[in-house]
């Protein structure tokens, strides 16, 4: 009788949150990537050897949501049971605002830096006669083609890390760069098929 008392009511915004996300990736799976997407998650290619398909990646980011919007969820029930109750959503402030403006302005100084410093980096190697060839020529050569992906990647995640913690610690630069590491080992590596962002894009 005491642990029923001692439950608190569910945060609805809490629990719409994370079914939304839950149906969305649902969709997404069984809906949205069937019907838009036609090579799958594998596919084999012309010379019958298979390779990642051009839902590989959407279908990898659908199903982490998908899991991450079932432990929000486990969460917010755990959370009720235990009778902790779910910080008061309020109302929306100017600094809901500025926080969002600066998000933005974070994520896209980063993008910008990931998608222009690699060709940047080329067309000055050229001006100056040190490379005669263009970025789309490069896209899968070393260092070029990590050129934009390790420094926008860096950017935006050690600035967000900076941003939420309040400093700069040895900790996470070392954290950043290895996840960067083990990145490029998966994707430029293993899967021989994928070039790395944004070079797909040239």
């Amino acid at each position: 009788m005491n642990h029923r008392s001692k439950r608190s009511a569910l945060d609805p915004w809490d629990i719409g949150f994370g079914v939304v996300v839950f149906v969305g990736a649902l969709l997404a799976l069984f809906v949205w990537f069937p019907a838009d997407i036609p090579t799958g998650f594998f596919f084999v290619n012309a010379i019958g050897r298979e390779e990642p398909g051009d839902a590989f990646f959407p279908i990898i980011l659908a199903l982490l949501l998908l899991v991450l919007s079932v432990l929000h969820l486990v969460q917010s029930f755990y959370r009720s049971r235990q009778g902790n109750n779910a910080p008061a959503t309020g109302e929306l402030t100017s600094d809901n605002f500025k926080f969002l403006f600066i998000f933005i302005a974070l994520m896209t100084v980063s993008l910008a830096i990931m998608y222009w410093l690699g060709p940047l980096t080329v067309a000055v190697l050229n001006s100056v006669g040190w490379l005669e060839s263009s970025y789309r020529a490069l896209t899968d050569t070393a260092p070029y083609k990590f050129i934009g992906y390790v420094v926008g990647g860096f950017v935006m995640t050690i600035t967000l890390i900076a941003w939420t913690e309040g400093r700069i610690r040895w900790v996470a630069v070392v954290s950043v760069l290895i996840t960067l590491t083990v990145a490029i080992l998966i994707f430029d590596l293993l899967l021989k098929n994928v070039l790395l962002p944004p070079n797909a894009d040239y």
